[in-house]
Formats: structure tokens, C-alpha cells, sequence
């Protein structure tokens, strides 16, 4: 099967945005969740066990929005990334991640956020390290990673099988959830 490639910046609306550089405060429903790094999983999932708010009147100005997906952008957790989904609730993205509002007219959003989880992109993310260290990867660095990109009807096959294991996990850790409590 033969596969164009494109990079992110070429999916995406617009350039690579960072987030608000604000500081965390304990969890309040009547502010904005915050999103940060260590909210984040390996796998793209997120981390319930520590949310915060943010108490900043511009923290509206970085809420995600379906089809953005957010990267880590510095020190061990570079590579781990985000895409939004709103069954999640609603945040706002700290000022160590990135956002990228991905064009739904060009590429399958979802299949990026399959293809961010890939060995590919993983070892696409190593490429940076400098021995031991994991290198920065900025918002101009991350435009320009390469995605293989299948027609439309593939990327969209591809989703779906994605959708339904990733959905059977989520209902498994929640059981599991319920399990344990």
C-alpha cells in the first residue's frame, strides 16, 4: 500500500500554539480544569489521580476543541501527547504543551492521534535524545514531523478499528474502577 507523507504543520490550522504559563491551583469546578504534562499517560490517556484548576482570567483563550491534540514539549515527558476529547470535559492547556488544531478536511484528526501513540512516532520523538537525555522538541520542530498519510477511506478504516479497542480499554479501566472502589 502506498502512503504520501505529509507533516503536522501541513494538517494543521495554523502553526503550533503553547499554552498559558500560569500555575496550578487545586481542583474548583467553577474554574477552568487544567491540563498539564503530568495529566497525561504514555499512552495519550489522561491521569485522574492529581487534577487541577487554573485561575486565570486568559486561561479561556487556550481551552481545547475537538480535533486539537496537545504534545509535551520538554525534559523526560517530550513525546507524550493528548488528543482532546470532550467526553473528557473541558480544559485549558499549560504552557508546557503545544496545540495543534488539526484540519478535518485534510486528514482523519483521529488518525493522528493513532499515529501519535505509533512506534514510528516514537522513534521519530528519539531522534532528538542526545545520549541519555530526551531532547525539547518546539512547536516549529513538531510542524515538521512526518505522518504517512493512507487515502482518506483507509485512515478512516484504520479509526474505526483504533475507536473500538481504545473504547473496550476505557470501559474495561472503568470497570476496573468500579471494581476497586
Amino acid at each position: 500500500m502506498d502512503f504520501s507523507v505529509a507533516t503536522l504543520g501541513e494538517l494543521s490550522l495554523g502553526d503550533g500554539k503553547y499554552g498559558i504559563a500560569a500555575s496550578a491551583v487545586d481542583y474548583d469546578a467553577e474554574l477552568p480544569a487544567y491540563l498539564r504534562i503530568t495529566d497525561i499517560n504514555d499512552d495519550g490517556t489522561l491521569n485522574w489521580n492529581d487534577r487541577k484548576s487554573v485561575d486565570d482570567p486568559a486561561a479561556y483563550k487556550y481551552m481545547l476543541r475537538e480535533g486539537d491534540i496537545v504534545f509535551a514539549r520538554t525534559g523526560n515527558s517530550t513525546g507524550k501527547n493528548y488528543y482532546y476529547d470532550s467526553r473528557d470535559g473541558e480544559f485549558a492547556f499549560a504552557g508546557f504543551l503545544i496545540r495543534f488544531s488539526l484540519d478535518d478536511k485534510k486528514v482523519n484528526p483521529r488518525y493522528v492521534k493513532y499515529y501519535a501513540q505509533s512506534k514510528a512516532y516514537w522513534d521519530w520523538v528519539a531522534s532528538f535524545n542526545t545520549g541519555s537525555t530526551r531532547g525539547n522538541i518546539n512547536a516549529k520542530t513538531y510542524a515538521q514531523m512526518p505522518i504517512p498519510l493512507p487515502d482518506r477511506p483507509t485512515q478512516d478504516s484504520i479509526v474505526m478499528l483504533c475507536d473500538s479497542v481504545s473504547n473496550k480499554i476505557r470501559l474495561n479501566a472503568k470497570l476496573n474502577g468500579y471494581l476497586t472502589a
